[in-house]
Formats: structure tokens, sequence, C-alpha cells
């Protein structure tokens, strides 16, 4: 069983909690699709004849939670110990660090908002707010406004089809699962090019400088 799957049926099985949870998982480890997840929540609630705002509500707690998980992450280690952190994961780079904080001393609040518009922005962007000590109320409000929004978009489309049900249903799940599939392939795909591409670089500027 896939990421994808597995998630899905612990929604299924814990209902809104377990919605909660996965959507806070993801936050913690972004390799759990997201965007594939958060419609089967409207989908699940519909076929449970529950409102709308049920599923939203529980999508957005959970990306709160997980942003709050980052962030403490941030908060705990300060910008040095995370610099040496970052040096020890793969395709990361210290300067990824610089300018997430780069951009979040610019546009604080909305930053961390507008991020949570972004897949693997949204998980990087709680790190500097935790790092710069962002009052937490503060860094949740953020979060949830930016979260809340982006969730609704596509908590709605999975209820309205999971209402209409039969094939129309059938046809949405294999259509955006396979478009979300496609999307994720060439955007990792591309992310890796150009950061084995910028690592190639810097090591040729290293041997000339040598």
């Amino acid at each position: 069983m896939d990421l994808a799957a597995w998630a899905i049926a612990v929604m299924e099985f814990l209902g809104g909690p377990g919605t909660m949870l996965v959507i806070a998982a993801e936050a913690l480890f972004p390799p759990i699709p997201g965007e594939i997840l958060l419609p089967f929540a409207g989908v699940t609630a519909a076929e449970n004849h529950q409102h709308v705002l049920v599923p939203i509500a529980w999508t957005t707690a959970g990306s709160v939670l997980g942003g709050l998980g980052v962030y403490s992450v941030g908060r705990a280690l300060g910008l040095r110990r995370t610099r040496a952190l970052v040096q020890r994961l793969p395709l990361l780079e210290e300067s990824d660090v610089d300018a997430a904080m780069r951009f979040f001393d610019r546009y604080g609040f909305p930053a961390v908002a507008i991020a949570r518009f972004v897949p693997m922005v949204r998980t990087f962007i709680s790190i500097p707010a935790g790092i710069e000590n962002m009052p937490v109320w503060l860094f949740a409000l953020a979060t949830g406004l930016g979260s809340g929004i982006w969730n609704a978009l596509f908590v709605v489309a999975g209820y309205f089809f999971g209402i209409a049900g039969g094939e129309a249903l059938e046809g949405f799940v294999r259509l955006y699962s396979g478009v979300v599939a496609a999307i994720g392939i060439i955007g990792g795909i591309g992310f890796l090019a150009k950061r084995l591409r910028d690592r190639r670089r810097q090591r040729e500027e290293t041997a000339d400088a040598g």
C-alpha cells in the first residue's frame, strides 16, 4: 500500500480526527501528497452526509498542528543548528534556509499565509517563523488563514463529486489522482535536476578557485 492509499484508509477509518492527523503528518513529512488527500476528505464527508465545513475545519486544524510541529523545530534549534541539520539532509542546502529566512524577514505574516498554497514551501516557511520567534498565536493564525482557503478549494471539489457519486466520482478520482501524480513526478524531477546542476556548478567553481 502506498502512502496515499494508507493515508486515505486512516481518514476513512478514524473520520475527522484521522483526517487531522494525516494532514498534520503531511506538513511534517511532505512526501504524503496533501493535494491528493484533501479532495478525499470532502468525498468522505459527503458520503457520511456531513456539512462541507466539517472536513474544512478538520483539515485546517491538521495544517495548523503540523505547521506548529515544524515551527517548534526551528524555535528549538535556532539558525545555526538548523543550518547544521540541513547540511546532513539530502537535496537541501544552507541556501534554502537563507532564502526562507529572507522571504520571512521581508513579508512576515503574509509569507506564512501565502506559503500554505505551495507544496514543500509551506513546510519550510515554518522554520524561519520559529527561528525568529514569531508569536505562536500569530503563526497559528497565518497558517490557519492560508490553509483554510487552500484546503477549502480541494475539499469542496471533492465534496461535490462525493454528492454526485457513481461514475462522476470514479472519473474524478481517476483523473485527479493521475494529474496530481504527474505534476508531482515532473516537479520532483525538475527539482532534482536543478539541485544536481547547482551542486555540479559549485564543485566546478571550487575547482577553478583552487
